[in-house]
Parts: structure tokens; C-alpha cells; sequence
């Protein structure tokens, strides 16, 4: 049984900082309304956000400065220079601002510089600017605090009672893991900022790395936690489920990621999962969803399983979300609703364009030599469907046959492509009365000979994105086949067209490398026209 790392619990575990930074009452900003307004009439499509525990600008976005002769960091700190008002801060306190670190991200050169008050760090408070490649400053993120309120005092405790106040506070079993480091800074509490002793304690006992704020006027101890992330079990509910399906893969027992607190139901951050024949699964006081696999709860833990891997797929290769088009997507913050237990023994799943959701059928199979099995056991089932909604939410209304059977081709490939596996659905067709698949990506299937029914015309498409995923890797190929599809131009795209898109992006963002590759599978092989 898996259970909190206990550490967790340590009464040094107090976080009282928390209460400081989301305290909810809005200190009055320090920088009057006719400043603040000046600045942005002065910049045209400038925005600015208020912190709320600091009175200080918390981000300010747009064109906020003309190019800067020098570095980005020099610029950066001539920008500060000149608006140090708007940001709470006085010319001195310009000056005193020590930069940190400074890296590239999205087209912008971050330099980032740590507020400091008599010569010492005030603990968490930082500014950081973008420039731009011409030297413009584009961005502002802040945590500076205007005003750094100090207690006074004469009597200050040596480093060395710091140290043995944090350790006595661990326990009298404490055992350190390597030696104390230290640092002087100014921390934020409710009454104001105190300045502190900031001890870094390692520990194997209770297992941390602690962190220590204690009052150099009277050793109290301002705040401690625990700077250890732990994989923690505590807050990750599992499941047992199959990875692949039954017939593959035994039971396993997996982490449900991204589960909503309290997480005690299948609604996550990316799935909600719906059992349409009883109330939803509950997790034990364990955060446990343990069901046997003929539960109807299994079902739910497996499609909550399958989603989640999916969607991590889909946005590994750059997907948005369900944020757009998607209609449950849009109304539940890019989640998909994924429905278990659909209909009466129903042999089929399916995406529906008017909810925005999956369904998985129980199948009628065994009693029925010519049914399925149960459809959400299958990963590859759920990544199909799961494919369905991601085209729908950049193409929503695709048609035209071969539209139809670009969709069908496009959702064989990627949920095989997940898998690394181009059989489709062996589990959901029993093998002794059928062929035991439903469809095979590694075919050799020619345009010409499929007919205009979207399943069987989609495995030629399926077909030739799989033998150029053999032939330049799976990443290249995803990259390219996911690339062409999000750049489909028309509702009503052709063979043709589709192909032509991959070679567009080919052409783009590879310089053509696989421009030969990709005529030969998709036109000489499989006979697309040209």
C-alpha cells in the first residue's frame, strides 16, 4: 500500500509564506492612477497587471521602449533607470537591483535581477525584462516589494544557535545527509519583512532538503518547509488498468495523472471520464481506483488511463488543446469528456462533433461470434477516437469521401504510431471468429484499389504515413503527418491535397530532406495522384 512520503507531515513543514502571497487583500498601489496612466497612453497597446499582496506592477506587455544602444542587459537596466516610478522603485533602489541569471526563450533575451535592501537579497523578489532583438523592451514580470518594512533591534544570534535551532526543531533523531549552507536575506511576513538566517538543512532523517528562516534578532523560526520534490503517492492517484490491452499487456498498476483535487473522482485536468450505467468511480481513502477488470468501474479507470497517455502524445507534437473548436473542450477548459458503457452491448466507439466526446461500447462479444469486445479496453481504441476530436478541433465539418477517409487514415495511424504497433483493435476482435485486428497500418494498399468508403479508403492513406514512419523514424514521421494536417487549407481536402501538404511541410521546416521519400510511398507506391 502506498502512502504520503511521511516527511510531508513534519511539523517543520510550515509554509507560513503561503499566507503572505495569497492573502487575497490588495495592497494600494503605490504608483498613483496618473502615472500609471501616462505610461500606457505613452505606449499604445501596452498592458499592465497588478500584484495584489505588493502594490507593484506584476507584468507590463507591449512595445514599452525605443531601441537602446548596448547589450540586452545594459538596455534592460536603462529601461529601469528611466521608469522607476512606474515600478515602485526609487533611482537608489535601480542601483541595488543585482542581476541573476539572463537566458533566450521565444525570440526575447531575459535578463533577470534580484532586489536587495542594506546589501541583502530580499528573499523571492525579483524583476525580469525581455528585449527584443533590436533592443526593444517588450515585457516586464515583477515580484518587487516597494516598501521592505524592517523591525530594528540591537541583539542579533550567532549562525552557529541558527543552526542548532534548526536542527533541534527536526527532532532529536535527525540525521543530516551533508552540511548546513546559509545565506542572510529579508523575508515577508504579515507584520513586515524580518531579517533572516536562511538555512539549507539536508536531511536522511526525516528524509528533506529543509529550508530554514529564522530571525537573527531572536531565533524564531519565521518559516521552514520541505524544498524535496517528491514523487509523492499520496497525491497521485493509481488505478490498475491495461497499458495496451488484455491480450498484450497483464494488469498494471499506474499513476492517474493530473487528477482534480480532492482526487477522489476520474475529473482531471485533460478527462472527465462518464460511466453511463452507474455513479462515477471513487477512489478508497488510499486515493486507490482498484477494480477488478469486470467491474463496471474498470472501464472508467482505463479510458481516464488511455486519454491522459494520448493527449500527452498529441501535445508532445504540438497540440493546442480543446480549447477552439471542440464544444465540451470549450466549455471545460480544453478537457475531454470520454463516456464509458455507451448503449446496450454496443459494437462500436465513436467521437461525436455535436458534444465534443468519446464513446466506448461494451461489445456483444462473447454471445455474439460476430461482435466486438469491450471497446475501452483497448488503448489504441481510445487514441482512434482521440484522433477524431483532435482533427475536428482544426477542421471541425471535414468532408467530401476523401476528407472522410483522411480522418479515418489519420486516426489509424496515430494511435498505432503511439503504440508502435500497426495492428489496430487486436483485442476488441476475437481472433478465432475473425481476423483478429480491425485494420493493419503496414499495408501495401493502393490508392486505386480501395473503395470510397472512408474505414477502407483511409487505409491507404494509413498505410503510406506508417512505411514513411519505417523509413524516417517515427519522429520525423509524426512531426511531418501532424504538421501536414494541421495545414490542411479546405474542409474538403483530397488525397492529393493532403499529400501535397506534407510536402509543404517538408519543404518548410525541413528543407526538403524527405521530399523524395515522400513521392515515392505516397505517389509511385501507393499511386496518389501527382
Amino acid at each position: 500500500m502506498f502512502h504520503e512520503e511521511p516527511s510531508l507531515r513534519h511539523r517543520a513543514n510550515r509554509n507560513r509564506v503561503d499566507a503572505v502571497i495569497s492573502n487575497g487583500k490588495a495592497k494600494s498601489a503605490v504608483i498613483s492612477s496618473s502615472e500609471s496612466k501616462t505610461f500606457l497612453e505613452q505606449r499604445a497597446g501596452t498592458s499592465l497587471e497588478w500584484n495584489i499582496t505588493t502594490g507593484t506592477p506584476a507584468a507590463i506587455v507591449g512595445k514599452l521602449s525605443t531601441p537602446i544602444a548596448g547589450t540586452a542587459s545594459g538596455a534592460s537596466q536603462t529601461f529601469l533607470r528611466e521608469n522607476a516610478p512606474i515600478l515602485g522603485l526609487s533611482a537608489d533602489d535601480v542601483e541595488e537591483l543585482s542581476e541573476i541569471d539572463a537566458f533566450e526563450w521565444g525570440g526575447l533575451q531575459f535578463i533577470r535581477r534580484q532586489q536587495t535592501y542594506e546589501g541583502l537579497p530580499v528573499f523571492g523578489a525579483n524583476i525580469l525584462v525581455g528585449v527584443d532583438n533590436k533592443n526593444q523592451v517588450q515585457m516586464v514580470t515583477s515580484g518587487l516589494r516597494s516598501q521592505v518594512a524592517v523591525k530594528s533591534g540591537e541583539k542579533e544570534i550567532s549562525l552557529k544557535e541558527a543552526r542548532q535551532i534548526a536542527l533541534n526543531d527536526l527532532g532529536e533523531d535527525v540525521q543530516q545527509r551533508s552540511h548546513i549552507t546559509h545565506e542572510t536575506v529579508f523575508y515577508p511576513t504579515q507584520q513586515g519583512d524580518v531579517k533572516v538566517y536562511h538555512l539549507t538543512v539536508p536531511t536522511n532523517h526525516p528524509l528533506g532538503t529543509w529550508e530554514y528562516f529564522i530571525d537573527v534578532q531572536n531565533g524564531e523560526i519565521v518559516d521552514s518547509f520541505n524544498s524535496m520534490k517528491f514523487h509523492s503517492f499520496y497525491f497521485a492517484p493509481r488505478a490498475r488498468v491495461y497499458p495496451e490491452n488484455p491480450e498484450e499487456t497483464k494488469l498494471t498498476t499506474v499513476m492517474l495523472r493530473d487528477v482534480k483535487s480532492p482526487y477522489k473522482q476520474l475529473d482531471g485536468q485533460y478527462c472527465k471520464v462518464i460511466n453511463e450505467d452507474a455513479p462515477p468511480a471513487q477512489a478508497d481513502n488510499t486515493y486507490r481506483f482498484d477494480f477488478p477488470p469486470d467491474n463496471t468501474h474498470f472501464d472508467e479507470c482505463q479510458v481516464y488511463y488511455s486519454v491522459e497517455k494520448v493527449y500527452q502524445y498529441f501535445m508532445d507534437l504540438g497540440f493546442r488543446g480543446f480549447t477552439v473548436n471542440n464544444p465540451y473542450g470549450k466549455a471545460h477548459n480544453g478537457q475531454l469528456g470520454a463516456n464509458v458503457h455507451t448503449g446496450n452491448k454496443y459494437d462500436n466507439a465513436f467521437y461525436d462533433p455535436a458534444t465534443g466526446q468519446i464513446y466506448f461500447g461494451d461489445g456483444s462479444y462473447p454471445g455474439n461470434d460476430n461482435g466486438l469486445r469491450d471497446l475501452a479496453k483497448e488503448v489504441d481504441v481510445v487514441a482512434h477516437e482521440f484522433t477524431h476530436a483532435v482533427i475536428d478541433e482544426y477542421h471541425p465539418k471535414m468532408f467530401g469521401s476523401e476528407g472522410l477517409a483522411l480522418h479515418e487514415g489519420y486516426a489509424d495511424y496515430f494511435a498505432c504510431s503511439l503504440l508502435n504497433d500497426p495492428d489496430l483493435g487486436e483485442y476488441v476482435v476475437p481472433g478465432p471468429e475473425r481476423d483478429g485486428m480491425i485494420r493493419n497500418c503496414d499495408n501495401d494498399l493502393k490508392y486505386s484499389e480501395t473503395s470510397t468508403e472512408p474505414h477502407d479508403r483511409g487505409q491507404a492513406w494509413a498505410g503510406a504515413c506508417w512505411h514513411l514512419r519505417k523509413a524516417v523514424g517515427q519522429s520525423v514521421a509524426d512531426f511531418l503527418i501532424f504538421g501536414s494536417l494541421l495545414v490542411l487549407g479546405t474542409n474538403a481536402p483530397t488525397f492529393k491535397y493532403a499529400k501535397d501538404m506534407l510536402l509543404l511541410i517538408d519543404q518548410y521546416w525541413c528543407g526538403g530532406e524527405y521530399k523524395a521519400t515522400i513521392k515515392r510511398i505516397f505517389e509511385t507506391e501507393r499511386g496518389i495522384p501527382v
